[in-house]
């Protein structure tokens, strides 16, 4: 006999009455045994037939209970013993039979109550049977039914049963993945939270009850989320991971867990360091997941598209390398035919296309078709089930974006039409028109199309790319946040075109519709370049319509500056950055003059410019007035700002971060998200700072009352150009409560881009990039350079010595100072200098004594920094007469012997020479010293700025270096050296060049040079400063602008005022 003939339930129970109680109702008490048999034991369809008195029903329904409850525990039994060989044999009839007895079993107590112990169990086993079958068959129907009997078994005890909340919740999150109805993720996280909610966080019990609720914050954070779920999971997440022991084979899922919701705090917030927690995660993940582990190689991949995710926010190579090596590897241990090789193959097809687009290498595409093939030819039945045809768009719609990067490669008509033609396809798999996975595709081929357009010229395809991109940008979900200002912005665009198209004003609800776009995408997650990229679009066609709008829309983009120009990253990572920003400070100072705001104007002018410099004279704030408040506070600030800064500022070995016994621990990854860590503590915490009464404008960018404060020795005079606009003068004057605004109408844009094309082919020609002793100069050049001081002077720097009422050949002790803040292409003009100079007064010496700022907080700073003399000060001479690789410096012996000459006894002067003058010395001394000389070659660095230097005996003390530190209480920088005021052509508004770097790093008075001078000129130079600024023993930087001046004046009288190339190039900058 079988086990289910011996256990069949057929012909009902026995009806032996061991008890020989017969008697009861009627003659015959057969009837409820017979019903029992009849209705299979459902007791609800007896009618206490013949039986109308109330004592007899009570009798009859007090022995149907008692069978009931005897024939439901024995149906129980039956179901617990058909689930015990299922989980030993794994036969589905088994798990189907256990699932009939089980349910009758529950039927035959409708009435239970919570002290019945064998409804708990039964309850129990069907919920886990209707699971178990559903992991079988993928029936909803077997979810729904495990719901119920798990909301029945928790509402018995709902304060003693959290674990039935655990298995409830993960069952709604088992149903909110097949069905992805919202109801279900909510009841999946409450019932989470409530398993977690009655135990103690110490507790091992409440690990796996964690597992449920972690889970479903993986699945809320892939749809709408709010920030406390998203920061709830994360504290939960760490929590089990916490609670678990090293080797718990469950380990490295919960580290899985936390990885993903990392990942999918990044999509809700955007914040880098949510990738780099999930990347870290990742790693952590793999250290401990054996080789045999079935999920290994979807965790290889998911790591593999963190990378890629990260890449396309940070743009580090290394980023895509590493996506591009995890892909192989997760290639190489993926089964063929398997859902996970398809999804590696087009995580690799897309990778291989980033990598193009990135340096254009035409055998990325080629690569990356192929793995796109490789995917499609595998059997992908299973695939397509289910959600799998999101995998299919998605390979599809990467597919399209090789052929539309090898139609803009190859330029052939075809590979656009396939581009379309994948799009197309992705779209149509979809279950649903409004599916929010086709979001990716619509905006894909939305671009195509436009991209037709303008092939073409067909009207049709515009308005299908507004429609296609329109409705992306309506389905965006999380999975698709980070592309959304990009989507956004390109509906702008299209709207700007179709409003270029017809003939309508101003007014037309199609450029309002463009500009509302615009509006939309400097505000919509996405990368930051994207969005301040949206903001100008706005800007710049609002202009001609509204310049209210227009200065609302400058407004986003400066302040999105810190965000794309993040302290997150490195100095030269930023200033490699500024490309994409190098016209925004000119451009929306442009707009704010037109718009007659000149503080505006002077605010915008300084936050666009020499942004990273600023960040740095931030990062060494004493933070003082928060001290008085909040001592703690500004201690804790200041300590991540000073750790902040030393990681900025390494270029060539990133583990400085690091102490020295510890770097054998770290890898650059770690390095890395250390900075990106530091750069979210600091933000964190001046938003902390902003909430203290009277704090609220910490650390934003400066008022113009407070920036018009740097006016303290003369005025300061701001000049701005912008493309096809007249160059504009903004005058501060010390104490005036208004700026002065001065249209400069015959000096414009493109004469100040003629002017400093001339300047700089004249140097080229006459080799003026470095200190020699003796050097040619042809008279085209000389006649070169007296034109550019002979414009200079009529149509810039004349007016405005005129509107400020100076007269020429004032007495020493009153000449006026004149601060030159020149931007753009200004800044490479010699203004200092400009005259006509043919005997008469016409030049500036004769009005003014000059000085350069880089910027107005670079003053502020210098003011508040240093102090204006010292009761014991020290100078340090650096000199290189003989610099290895070099040219021969005779002079800089001189000028070394000169210092020690003027500073006598009363200043000890210490001396650095040849082998002793190593960078690590030099730097070292300078901590120690009032004053540095710097009497030696040096190098402005095209390619990458922050490695312009100064050449000592062993390699180069480049700028780096300097801005990485903080001098305190310094004075006097002379860098008798060539091309130390020499900016960045392609960054004129960064001021990248060592003189700034000197007055950042805490040297508020700089002498530098333009270009290169001559070997004996230098002594002399410095022979006139320093007799007069050493005199009596004292110290005091701020006569070091008057001091240049007039020691300019003899170096013209000795060599004549037409040797421009010799006395030109010397400068001050800074107080």
């Amino acid at each position: 006999m079988s086990d289910d003939e011996a256990w069949s339930t057929d012909e009902g129970p026995s009806t032996d009455n061991d008890d020989g109680d017969s008697s009861i109702c009627s003659e015959d008490n057969s009837s409820s045994f017979s019903y029992v048999q009849r209705g299979r034991g459902d007791p609800r369809m007896f009618r206490h037939e013949g039986c109308h008195d109330p004592e007899h029903v009570r009798a009859i329904d007090r022995e149907i209970r008692e069978h009931s409850t005897t024939l439901s525990i024995m149906l129980g039994m039956l179901g617990g013993f058909h689930r015990d060989r299922y989980l030993h044999l794994k036969e589905a009839g088994d798990l189907n039979k256990c699932i009939e007895y089980t349910s009758r079993a529950v039927l035959l107590l409708p009435n239970a109550t919570a002290e019945d112990p064998h409804l708990e169990e039964n309850l129990e086993l069907l919920s886990a049977s209707h699971h178990d079958r559903f992991h079988l068959s993928g029936s909803v129907e077997d979810l729904d039914k495990e719901i119920e009997y798990r909301k029945r078994a928790l509402s018995l005890k709902p304060a003693t049963n959290p674990d039935w909340a655990s298995t409830l919740s993960h069952a709604y999150s088992s149903r909110y993945k097949r069905l992805e109805n919202p109801e279900d993720l909510e009841q999946a996280i409450k019932y989470g939270t409530l398993a977690v909610s009655h135990v103690p966080h110490e507790q091992s019990e409440i690990v796996g009850r964690l597992d449920a609720l972690n889970e479903a914050y993986t699945l809320c954070s892939q749809s709408s989320c709010t920030t406390e779920e998203i920061e709830k999971g994360l504290e939960h997440g760490a929590l089990a991971i916490a609670l678990t022991p090293e080797g718990d084979k469950k380990l490295p899922w919960r580290r899985m867990i936390l990885s993903v919701l990392y990942l999918k705090a990044f999509y809700h917030r955007g914040d880098p360091t949510d990738l780099d927690n999930c990347i870290d995660w990742g790693n952590r993940t793999l250290v401990i997941m054996p080789e045999s582990h079935p999920n290994l190689s979807d965790q290889i991949n998911n790591l593999a598209s963190s990378y890629a995710l990260r890449f396309e926010r940070l743009k580090e190579l290394d980023d895509l390398q590493r996506a591009i090596e995890y892909g192989a590897r997760a290639l190489a241990l993926s089964p063929d035919d398997h859902l996970s090789q398809f999804k590696t193959l087009s995580h690799l097809s897309c990778f291989y296309l980033e990598l193009f687009n990135l340096q254009g290498n035409f055998a990325d595409i080629e690569t990356g078709v192929e793995y796109s093939a490789r995917a499609f030819s595998l059997n992908t039945h299973n695939i397509f089930e289910k959600k799998g045809w999101e995998w299919e768009a998605n390979r599809l719609n990467t597919l399209g974006g090789l052929y539309f990067a090898r139609f803009e490669h190859l330029e052939e008509l075809e590979d656009l039409e396939l581009a379309i033609e994948c799009c197309n396809i992705a779209i149509s798999l979809a279950p649903d028109e409004n599916h929010h996975a086709i979001a990716l595709s619509l905006y894909s081929l939305g671009q195509y199309i436009h991209t037709r357009w303008h092939l073409l010229g067909e009207d049709i395809d515009l308005h299908k790319e507004i429609d296609y991109t329109t409705r992306a940008v309506s389905l965006a979900a999380s999975d698709t946040k980070p592309h959304l200002s990009t989507q956004i912005q390109s509906l702008g665009i299209s709207y700007v075109v179709a409003f270029n198209l017809t003939e309508c004003g101003s007014e037309c609800p199609t450029l309002r519709r463009a500009l509302g776009y615009f509006q939309q995408a400097c505000r919509a997650m996405g990368p930051p370049h994207e969005k301040i990229k949206a903001a100008r679009q706005w800007a710049y066609h609002a202009r001609e319509n509204d310049m209210l709008e227009t200065l609302d829309a400058y407004q986003e983009a400066m302040d999105l500056i810190p965000q794309v120009i993040w302290l997150g990253t490195t100095i030269d990572k930023r200033y490699s950055e500024m490309k994409e920003l190098s016209t925004l400070a000119a451009e929306a100072t442009s707009a704010a003059i037109t718009a007659h705001d000149y503080k505006k104007a002077l605010e915008w002018l300084e936050q666009g410019r020499s942004i990273v410099m600023n960040q740095v004279l931030t990062l060494r704030s004493p933070f003082n007035d928060l001290r008085s408040v909040n001592s703690s506070l500004a201690e804790r600030i200041q300590n991540v700002a000073r750790e902040l800064h030393q990681a900025a500022s390494r270029v060539q070995n990133p583990l400085t971060l690091i102490p020295l016994k510890l770097q054998i621990n770290f890898t650059t990854e770690q390095v890395d998200q250390r900075h990106r860590q530091l750069a979210k503590d600091y933000d964190d915490l001046v938003a902390q700072v902003r909430q203290l009464p009277g704090f609220e404008s910490f650390l934003k960018p400066k008022k113009a009352a407070e920036l018009m404060l740097a006016a303290i020795t003369g005025p300061i005079v701001i000049l701005n150009s912008y493309d096809c606009c007249q160059c504009d003068a903004l005058i501060v004057q010390p104490g005036a409560p208004e700026i002065i605004h001065l249209e400069l109408p015959s000096f414009t844009y493109e004469k100040a881009s003629e002017l400093s094309t001339i300047l700089s082919s004249s140097l080229t020609r006459g080799g003026m990039d470095e200190r020699h002793t003796r050097r040619p100069i042809s008279s085209d050049d000389i006649s070169d350079l007296e034109h550019i001081l002979a414009t200079l002077w009529e149509d810039l720097v004349k007016p405005i010595l005129d509107i400020l009422g100076y007269k020429p050949n004032p007495p020493s002790d009153k000449i006026p100072h004149i601060t030159w803040y020149p931007t753009g292409d200004l800044s490479s003009l010699p203004l200092h200098a400009a005259g006509i100079y043919d005997g008469s007064t016409s030049c500036i010496s004769n009005y003014a004594v000059s000085s350069y700022a880089p910027s107005l907080a670079a003053l502020l700073s210098s003011k508040s920094d240093s102090r204006t003399s010292v009761a014991h000060p020290t100078l340090l001479a650096i000199g290189q007469e003989a610099t290895p690789g070099h040219s021969y410096l005779p002079g800089t012996a001189q000028e070394i012997s000169c210092l020690q000459e003027h500073s006598g006894k009363l200043i000890p002067c210490i001396q650095m020479t040849g082998k002793d003058a190593t960078t690590a010395a030099v730097l070292a001394e300078m901590e120690h010293h009032d004053w540095v000389h710097l009497a030696c070659h040096a190098y402005q660095s095209l390619g990458d700025p922050t490695k312009s230097g100064f050449f000592l005996h062993d390699g180069t003390l480049d700028l780096a270096s300097i801005m990485g530190r903080s001098f305190k209480n310094k004075g006097l920088a002379f860098l008798s050296a060539c091309q130390t005021a020499m900016g960045d052509e392609n960054l004129p508004d960064e001021t990248i060049h060592l003189a700034a770097g000197m007055l950042t790093a805490g040297y508020p008075s700089v002498i530098a040079t333009m270009w290169s001078v001559w070997d004996n000129d230098a002594p002399f130079v410095a022979d006139k400063v320093y007799g007069s600024l050493l005199r009596d023993g004292r110290m005091d930087y701020r006569e070091s602008s008057k001091v240049l001046h007039y020691a300019i004046v003899e170096l013209r009288k000795e060599i004549g005022d037409k040797r421009f190339e010799r006395w030109v190039p010397f400068i001050h900058v800074g107080s």
